[in-house]
């Protein structure tokens, strides 16, 4: 489908960050995330060109992403207040900061700062980009925070740049969040970036925070030294209680221990088919259902990456250069925000069609028909002013 050059239930929102850009840069700022949220197929630089009335050269575009001159940082910060001021974070709730990390996977071998990682998804050694991330989540509010780009240490080597740890990158995000004004805040993470150095960065914050532990995660109680799975396997089956968490019926022995480099922590055992799990908060006065509650919320950053992989195109630049990927990967984050808010605008203007559009798919075909009504509209005054077809056609590159 081809996409007229302003799509009118966009622009507002796209306005708000004009101040980030020149003219130009913001003529393809606004190209770029459009073409992002209403194009067909694949979500690149070529594909999305090809897709507008009207469309300058894809050079404009590329050195839009991999050479412009404007700030990321202005960006990411205008992005985040937009959501903070916007988005319905009542006062004295809690939110909650995931933090997790996702692979974008590549073919291209001489693309800039990528690497083999491993995919627990898929269990085996994959080229491409592996991002860390944190998500914010309070209530039915939600959106992407922070990204950084995480760069093996023989590559940072080779280029002479400093190399962090995933665990680094992670505390950095920690370190620069900026929560919503009269909320609590509650870190979410799994057993990979469960250390003492992340949950030092937490606790600085004077913020709590939820993990699940390894199996042979050590822990002391009633004075002896043991790993989760064997206190678990000695605790009496009389302990363990039925609890629904999120409608799911979960059979938990809550108990505190001592970790060590941590301290005194709760230790909450679920006993489920596939054997025991294990999950652990700072916050000793929790019950078992509410460190499970906590927990869980860190399947919302899951369900992120998914969205934005199969409707915004993370996964999809063909750009070389690094600067490229990372301004792509920013602009799918700003993209998701602003659909965010979308929702928010319609629910409030139309509570019928706001229930409607239930997820971020929703939201990109209902952008897709807009557009679809706006091209309607450009054809119409094309003909009224009597325009010759083989204009039109050139113009539709028909």
């Amino acid at each position: 489908m081809l996409v007229p050059s302003a799509v009118g239930v966009m622009e507002e929102l796209l306005e708000r960050f004009r101040p980030c850009f020149s003219k130009p840069q913001f003529r393809n700022f606004s190209t770029y995330i459009l073409g992002l949220v209403a194009c067909e197929g694949r979500k690149n630089i070529v594909a999305i060109n090809k897709r507008f009335v009207e469309a300058r050269d894809q050079s404009a575009l590329n050195r839009f992403l991999t050479a412009s001159p404007w700030s990321l940082q202005g960006l990411e910060a205008r992005r985040l207040a937009a959501a903070r001021e916007n988005l319905p974070i009542p006062e004295g709730s809690t939110g909650f900061l995931i933090i997790d990390d996702t692979l974008t996977k590549k073919t291209g071998l001489h693309m800039e700062e990528a690497g083999y990682h491993y995919d627990s998804s898929e269990g085996r050694i994959v080229w491409g980009h592996n991002l860390v991330t944190t998500h914010y989540v309070n209530g039915d509010a939600e959106h992407p925070v922070r990204l950084a780009l995480y760069v093996k240490r023989e590559a940072c080597l080779r280029e002479g740049r400093t190399f962090k740890t995933k665990i680094q990158l992670a505390c950095e995000q920690v370190e620069a969040f900026t929560p919503p004004a009269t909320t609590r805040t509650v870190v979410v993470f799994d057993s990979w970036y469960f250390c003492h150095r992340l949950v030092e960065a937490v606790r600085a914050r004077g913020w709590d925070w939820a993990t699940q532990a390894e199996a042979n995660r050590i822990v002391y109680h009633k004075g002896q030294r043991m790993n989760v799975t064997q206190l678990a396997e000695g605790l009496p089956e009389r302990g363990f209680r039925k609890v629904r968490v999120r409608g799911e019926a979960l059979t938990l022995h809550g108990l505190m221990v001592w970790m060590p480099r941590l301290g005194a922590v709760r230790l909450v055992v679920s006993k489920e088919r596939d054997g025991f799990h294990f999950y652990v908060t700072n916050r000793l006065d929790w019950s078992d259902g509410r460190v499970l509650e906590a927990y869980k919320v860190r399947q919302t950053i899951d369900l992120f990456y998914r969205d934005v992989k199969q409707n915004l195109g993370l996964g999809e630049y063909q750009v070389r250069r690094g600067r490229g990927a990372i301004t792509h990967w920013h602009l799918v984050f700003t993209a998701h925000t602003l659909l965010t808010l979308l929702h928010q605008s319609l629910r409030r203007s139309s509570n019928r069609l706001g229930r409607s559009l239930t997820t971020l798919g929703d939201i990109c075909r209902w952008v897709k028909r807009q557009c679809l009504r706006r091209l309607v509209d450009w054809l119409y005054q094309k003909f009224r002013q009597r325009t010759k077809p083989e204009t039109i056609y050139r113009k539709l590159k028909i």
